[in-house]
């Protein structure tokens, strides 16, 4: 599979399923995008559900994502 995920800076429709979502995450994040659009990547269709021993384990990488803008946010503000 092409790992070359084109996220747009523009408000649109994203591909939760898709097996590059964290990697387009962490991309809008660090450009501090509040939105993206997948609508002209190669796998804007692509579906790949969250595995299950991922969530018995209690890890998902979207809730991880979440604490890490926290704290990023907290040691911005000298409270960290």
């Amino acid at each position: 599979m092409d790992q070359n995920p084109n996220p747009i800076h523009r408000n649109g429709n994203r591909n939760v399923f898709c097996p590059y979502y964290s990697d387009c995450l962490d991309r809008a994040a660090k450009l501090h995008w509040q939105n993206w659009d997948c609508s002209e990547c190669p796998h804007k269709l692509t579906q790949q559900p969250i595995k299950t021993d991922q969530m018995a384990s209690g890890f998902c990488p979207y809730y991880e994502f979440t604490l890490r803008i926290h704290i990023n946010v907290l040691e911005k503000i000298g409270l960290v």
